[in-house]
């Protein structure tokens, strides 16, 4: 058997597990974020408060039991906070330093666009209120519209809805 081969088969491999971990932690961060607070649903601070309400409800919990339950659920709700923080940080160091390897592998005029479509990336996190930061809710602007590069209806061939950001000091 030819020695290109086997070298061939395991780059192979290793190609299909990297992109399977990288699509992993994205649909996992992504589902994350979408499943556990959703819009419509309770805000992240009135968890504990609509939970109790509800086993107080449903399960028909005495005084007592209520006394009991809340201080757990308030601390579950806590952990689960620090959970989420901890995992958006540990999310966005992955896809930093996936980003420094492509970057790498880009030509001067990708590297110009691939930092751009960042700086999209960043500007849209931070008006939808992500990375730690207070802003209208997650999801897409109401209108619907997305900025370039985030489907559907990306309008990235529409040069009016892009967003413009200064050029770097150099």
């Amino acid at each position: 058997m030819n020695k290109l081969v086997p070298t061939r088969i395991a780059a192979y491999l290793a190609a299909v597990f990297i992109a399977g971990a990288a699509a992993g932690v994205a649909g996992g961060y992504q589902w994350g974020r979408t499943s556990v607070f959703k819009p419509g649903g309770p805000r992240p601070r009135d968890m504990a408060t609509h939970m109790i309400d509800r086993y107080t409800k449903e399960l028909t919990l005495s005084p007592e039991q209520v006394q009991k339950v809340e201080p757990l659920v308030q601390e579950a709700v806590q952990t689960v906070r620090q959970l989420h923080r901890d995992n958006f940080k540990q999310t966005d160091a992955i896809m930093k330093g996936c980003n420094e390897k492509i970057v790498e592998l880009l030509d001067p005029t990708q590297k110009e666009k691939f930092r751009l479509m960042e700086e999209r990336r960043k500007q849209w996190m931070k008006d939808r209120g992500a990375e730690g930061q207070r802003g209208r809710p997650p999801g897409p602007p109401p209108d619907g519209s997305r900025p370039p590069g985030h489907p559907p209806g990306d309008g990235a061939s529409d040069p009016a809805k892009a967003i413009r950001l200064p050029e770097p000091k150099r």
